[in-house]
């Protein structure tokens, strides 16, 4: 083979070389390259939940009590002297009895309060037992008033009057006696009919009745001036009756 052959092929196969290494070179480079990328993101990601979880360690760190606290906490109280324990017992001594003293009395209050409310209790029911009686006296007293003004209401021909003698004489009457007008109109009528005067509803008066009465003998009485009669015999006895 010639010397240009060879170095022809010599170079020919340092360019494929070349190449060759080349694309090797690049896939490699990519490879890399994607690795790295992964790995960047990878550590990403890791540092942001590393952030989160270092907040939430920090937010429940922050709800816990400190290490200064805990700290103040596990530190030893003050070693008191003799002098001042002895101080502290006086002064719980001293609230002590004052707390007493004001327990004793509430105490003293409440047993006057127990007694004023047995005493209303007591006295509410006396007054609850008297409620029946009081009642009934109550409904008494009303029923006399009601009466009494009843009675009291009677006037003019309801009321009692004293009987005029005349009229006393001629009914046989005892004297004082008080009677209601239409009591005496009702027995100045049956005497009339006992004596035969009546006729109809007219009153005939005979000699003697009219006498007794100032007529004259057959004077006549209607019907409608009865009322009249018997008012006009009131009148001359100064017996006032309102008609």
């Amino acid at each position: 083979m010639s010397l240009k052959k060879i170095i022809s092929n010599k170079k020919i196969q340092d360019n494929l070389d070349n190449e060759i290494k080349d694309d090797l070179d690049n896939e490699i480079k990519d490879d890399i390259d994607n690795e790295i990328q992964d790995d960047l993101d990878n550590e990403i990601q890791d540092e942001s939940e590393n952030e989160i979880e270092y907040e939430s360690e920090n937010e429940i760190q922050d709800d816990l009590p400190g290490e200064n606290q805990i700290n103040e906490k596990k530190e030893k109280p003050k070693k008191l002297t003799h002098e001042e324990i002895i101080l502290e017992i006086t002064k719980i001594i001293e609230a002590e009895n004052i707390l007493e003293t004001e327990i004793s009395e509430l105490e003293k209050t409440l047993i006057a309060k127990i007694k004023l409310r047995t005493t209303y209790r007591k006295n509410k029911n006396k007054y609850i037992g008297l409620l029946p009686k009081s009642f009934q006296d109550s409904i008494s007293k009303i029923r006399k008033e009601k009466k009494k003004r009843n009675n009291n209401n009677k006037s003019g021909i309801l009321a009692e009057h004293p009987v005029p003698l005349i009229l006393q004489k001629f009914l046989d009457l005892p004297e004082s006696t008080l009677l209601m007008r239409p009591k005496v109109f009702s027995l100045l009528n049956n005497k009339f009919k006992e004596l035969g005067l009546k006729k109809g509803q007219e009153t005939i008066l005979d000699k003697k009745t009219a006498k007794l009465f100032g007529f004259e003998e057959g004077h006549i009485i209607k019907f409608q001036e009865c009322q009249k009669f018997l008012a006009d015999i009131y009148e001359k006895a100064n017996t006032k009756v309102t008609l």
